[in-house]
This record gives structure tokens, sequence and C-alpha cells, in this order.
């Protein structure tokens, strides 16, 4: 054990990406198809608002005019939110032109061969509805806006999250003193793949207060080779723990193997003695 200690290189460290990329990992897991998912829809939700579903904001920004235009069908009334809505088509007079349109309105306001008051596009007369009515009673699901209040505002809030847990391992392990820490349990996290451990450790840290700690690592590492081999019976295993000096809450079991090689300046080889 003395040994893994001291080889652990001193701070400033070069860590491996494998170790920070492995931290809290299903948030990432989690995080990062909310946010590809969540974009591509709310993309695709944007380029289609360019068709029907602008006609109606259209309508609201104007200019429009009004005409007169009698109702010719009245459809079954459908729910949407609460409310009954019918389906009513209408046609009327517009510079000399027979047109035709429809929108939905409240259930029961009109009936076929009422007259009613037709709102219409100045530079498009195609485009219209009955006055008080919708032109498309759409789900909230058709919108940009709700994939990525949905998807993609909480994937990046758990990706924000996940890189300050990134961040602050990085600090520990590059900058953290060395304890020795001692495993106290050793447990497979059941219904996650690719297999991974949950390990119970304590240690004593730069005052010797005595702390307790778990986390997660993974099976098939060298670390966790280790930690698959120790048993309750077994004798103690002690390894390696970096913690932070000013947070010691903040420390991660590991073993040398997840740290590079220091580098080497270039003005330190010119002090070296010749080789015979």
């Amino acid at each position: 054990m003395p040994n893994e200690v001291r080889s652990i290189p001193p701070a400033p460290r070069r860590v491996r990406l494998r170790p920070l990329l492995a931290h809290r990992w299903p948030l990432l897991a989690a995080a990062l198809p909310m946010v590809v998912m969540g974009s591509l829809i709310a993309w695709a939700m944007f380029l289609q608002s360019g068709g029907k579903f602008s006609l109606g904001p259209q309508l609201d920004a104007g200019p429009t005019l009004l005409a007169n235009g009698e109702v010719t069908r009245v459809h079954e009334s459908v729910a949407f939110d609460g409310e009954d809505w019918n389906d009513v088509r209408y046609q009327f007079d517009y510079e000399g032109t027979r047109l035709y349109g429809g929108s939905f309105v409240a259930a029961g306001r009109y009936a076929a061969g009422d007259e009613v008051q037709v709102e219409v596009l100045e530079r498009d007369p195609n485009v219209n509805r009955a006055v008080g009515g919708v032109l498309h009673i759409d789900r909230r699901w058709l919108y940009a806006q709700f994939w990525i209040v949905v998807l993609v505002v909480p994937g990046a809030l758990t990706l924000l999250g996940w890189l300050t847990g990134v961040a602050q391992l990085r600090q520990v392990l590059a900058h953290g003193d060395v304890s020795v820490g001692r495993v106290l349990a050793v447990e497979p996290v059941p219904y996650l793949l690719p297999e991974t451990l949950r390990v119970t450790y304590e240690f004593r840290d730069h005052r010797a207060q005595l702390r307790k700690n778990r986390h997660w690592v993974r099976a098939r590492g060298a670390l966790g080779g280790r930690l698959r081999a120790w048993t309750p019976d077994a004798r103690p295993e002690s390894l390696p723990v970096l913690h932070d000096r000013r947070a010691p809450h903040s420390n991660r079991l590991l073993l040398a193997a997840d740290f590079l090689e220091p580098r080497v300046d270039a003005e330190d080889l010119k002090d070296l003695p010749p080789r015979d």
C-alpha cells in the first residue's frame, strides 16, 4: 500500500479523461439524449410552423378586412382543452370573387344558413376565419417551445450539473492531498449496465479527521477489478484517496493508473548528467 500512495504523481497532476467522464455518468447519459433529441424535435416543429400553424398569427398581425359570409356546413363538435368546438365551413364574396373557408368556433354558435362575419387577410384573402374563431386547434406539442421546455432546458441543466461535478472532481484529482483509504463495503449496483460497483470507504484527511464516503466504480476497470476481489472476511483493502484540502468531503478513491505521466521540462533535462 505505501508503494501505491507514493506512485500517485505530485500536484499538479495530469488526469486521464476516463475517470472524469465516468464521474456520475448516468447524468451525462440522460442529459445528452434530452438535449440532442429535444433540439432536433424543436427544430422540426419550428420548420413546420412556417406552414398552416402560422396562418393564425398572420391574421392576428393583420392587416385584415371584414366580409359578410354564409355558413354552409357545421360539423359535429370536438372537445379540446375542456371546451367544445364546431368546425364551421362558410362562403363569402371578396372583391367580386366567391371564396370559401372554414374555422373552429364555440359549439352551438352557428348553424347552416346563418350569416357570419369573416376576417380576411388583405394580402392573401384565402387566409381567413370566422370572427371569434380559430383556424386550427393546435396541440401544444406541435410547437418548438414545448420541446424546449420539456426536454432541452431540463437536459441542459442536468448537463451543466454534470460538468460542474466533473470540474470539481478534476480539481480534487489534480491538486488534492493523498491519503490512505480503507474499503468498508463493495456492492453491485442493481439494474445498471455497464456493470458498476458501489464502494464505501473511510480515510483520514490532512487534519487526521476520520471521514467516510461512497461512490460508483466501473466494474471492468483496474480499480473495479481490485474491488471485485474484496470480501468482508478478507484482509483489509487499502487504496489511495485524494481529497480537497479546503473541502475534504470532496474525495475520490482511485489508482495511479488514472493519471498521466508528468510532463518533463526541457530545461530540467539539460541539468541531467550525461550517460556513459
